[in-house]
């Protein structure tokens, strides 16, 4: 589902050394360093999953009230050393490790931010979850909306045309709004109200990049989200800057989060 995410930066060492003392515990190796960005993922990838980056625009970094990740921790123990991992490495509680059973019963999970103020969560499932291959390392993200019934239904549309289905409360309970793959429980995005109550905003830095099979469903993906109310962010085509056969479209939904469609395949 995810092909990666980002994340923004504004001081590189203080970012490089925070996610460096984070995510090797959690399975996830620095892969592949830039002028702009750092990425991290597993070995057996083709590519990182994770990126942080320094913001296109140019301007700073910052963090989106709505937007965050929560990446696959094998035990609590992991969940745990995560935590207090980033609190030494200058990062702020948001959450301490523990169940969460207003999610489910066995959802062992932490919360911080990273030097940005990005929103990160290690969580453990007690009792596992039936995990597509990308859902390894990322367990889900969230994305704010201020209209949520509104925003569902954009998304309802936009991941159609990428394979992706609603999947419904018996697999997601809980959340009005849950896309992934059908007859798996991981990973998936959730649409959905911020936690604090306050208004949803994009981050600058920050953005989710989905899979598509084929270029044809990257042109129906950024055709859909024109035509829903969505703003271009940079029209269907090859990056070729990332590699020979990287084509993608860029998007703003309809509270401004950024979301990216991506093809890797070779035509």
């Amino acid at each position: 589902m995810f092909s990666h995410l980002t994340l923004g930066y504004n001081d590189r060492a203080e970012s490089e050394a925070f996610y460096g003392a984070i995510l090797p515990d959690l399975g996830l190796p620095r892969r592949l360093s830039g002028e702009h960005f750092f990425g991290f993922g597993l070995e057996t990838d083709p590519a990182p999953r994770l990126f942080v980056v320094s913001p296109f625009d140019g301007n700073q970094a910052t963090c989106g009230n709505g937007f965050h990740i929560a990446l696959v921790a094998a035990s609590p123990e992991a969940v745990e050393r995560f935590h207090r991992q980033a609190l030494a490495a200058g990062g702020r509680d948001d959450g301490p490790p523990g169940l969460r059973l207003h999610y489910t019963a066995d959802y062992y999970a932490a919360y911080i931010r990273d030097p940005v103020g990005n929103k990160v969560q290690a969580v453990c499932y007690l009792h596992g979850r039936k995990a597509h291959q990308t859902g390894a390392i990322l367990s889900h993200v969230t994305i704010g909306a201020n209209d949520v019934e509104t925003a569902g239904r954009f998304y309802e549309s936009l991941f159609a045309e990428l394979g992706y289905d609603r999947l419904r409360d018996e697999e997601s309970p809980g959340e009005d709004f849950c896309f992934g793959y059908a007859g798996f429980q991981l990973p998936v995005a959730f649409v959905q109200r911020t936690f604090d109550g306050a208004a949803a905003q994009p981050g600058n830095g920050q953005h989710a990049a989905f899979l598509a099979e084929t270029r044809a469903a990257v042109d129906r993906f950024h055709a859909a989200a024109l035509r829903l109310g969505g703003a271009d962010a940079g029209a269907p085509g090859l990056r070729p800057h990332y590699h020979a056969s990287y084509y993608a479209a860029y998007i703003r939904d309809l509270d401004g989060n950024k979301i990216q469609a991506v093809c890797h395949a070779a035509p």
